[in-house]
């Protein structure tokens, strides 16, 4: 199915390691003694050095540690250390891997492959899934792109403030547990903590929810999407008082919790009519918003505390 071709797109020169033929020398690297210090010294394996070659040199650009053949590994040893790589981008506790380094794995499904074996679960729930299906149109396509158009990815080390993306906080909190874990087949994507983490990096990195069907799969990343689509009240309609407040009474859960997560928005000089107009929807939505607003800022979270002890003086003086 072209599946290195296609890596070599993103990378034109991909470090490549053959897990079926690896051996633990040549994947993990050796131990051998020093005679002149008595002590015993670990060595790199060579794929390691020639990756962190390529990513000195080239610090602003991504380049691709591409384990291939992963479903045909029968060794449990190199397959616990790709574990340990996929995982912590560490091989066997001793090396981390560079910053710029990613890593794209590759294997077989059972039904293309007699040799195929099904991927331990922990190992499947870590990684992205991305199905490939070759037609005659995409490969004619690929079969005339000349090589020298393949271009490295940029790297940006970009330091996010928020640890969980406030379009995902929404989402789950409006579907709960249904949709935090789904079911575990070996086949294709299912969610779990781990895997909506690692979707809310994607989707700061790339702003577009589309893309983790590859984490999450098909069915919830249409919900997901469909959720975020929602025409709702905005920030702008609040503050003009644009909206029908009879129309609020019939909203279905889902509309509240979309309002929430677009009105989270709003600017703290705005905060306190927003947040007014919030109490609408009931409490529980309420506390939805303010926790997307605070999102992990102490500042923030004062600013909160301060509006909720207002509300409740002034409540006291009507009583």
């Amino acid at each position: 199915e072209g599946k290195s071709a296609r890596v070599k797109q993103l990378d034109p020169d991909p470090e490549i390691v053959y897990l079926i033929t690896a051996n633990p020398d040549s994947f993990a690297g050796k131990s051998v003694y020093n005679q002149q210090t008595g002590e015993m010294m670990d060595i790199k394996p060579t794929w390691l050095k020639r990756l962190e070659e390529k990513c000195e040199k080239e610090p602003n650009k991504i380049h691709i540690l591409f384990l291939d053949e992963i479903s045909n590994v029968k060794s449990n040893y190199i397959l616990n250390l790709a574990f340990n790589l996929v995982l912590d981008r560490e091989l066997d506790g001793k090396w981390k891997l560079p910053e710029n380094a990613r890593i794209v794995v590759a294997g077989n499904e059972k039904s293309d492959s007699i040799s195929a074996t099904e991927i331990p679960q922990p190992l499947f729930n870590r990684m992205a899934h991305v199905f490939i299906t070759t037609t005659v149109d995409g490969w004619l396509k690929w079969a005339t792109t000349p090589e020298e158009e393949y271009q490295r990815l940029d790297y940006r080390n970009v330091q996010l403030k928020s640890k969980i993306h406030p379009s995902i906080y929404a989402y789950i909190s409006y579907r709960g547990e249904e949709v935090l874990r789904t079911p575990y087949n070996g086949e294709t994507p299912n969610a779990d903590p781990r895997k909506w983490e690692l979707a809310s990096k994607i989707l700061y990195a790339t702003k577009n929810p589309n893309m983790l069907r590859a984490l999450v799969g098909e069915e919830i990343t249409k919900d997901f999407v469909k959720f975020c689509e929602q025409q709702v009240i905005t920030i702008e309609d609040v503050l003009q008082n644009n909206y029908n407040e009879q129309e609020l009474q019939y909203m279905d859960i889902s509309e509240k919790y979309a309002i929430a997560l677009g009105l989270s928005f709003v600017t703290d000089e705005n905060l306190e009519v927003v947040r007014d107009f919030m109490t609408k929807l009931g409490p529980e939505i309420v506390a939805t918003f303010e926790s997307l607003w605070i999102h992990g800022d102490d500042k923030r979270l004062e600013r909160i505390a301060e509006l909720r002890v207002g509300n409740l003086s002034i409540g006291g003086s009507k009583r």
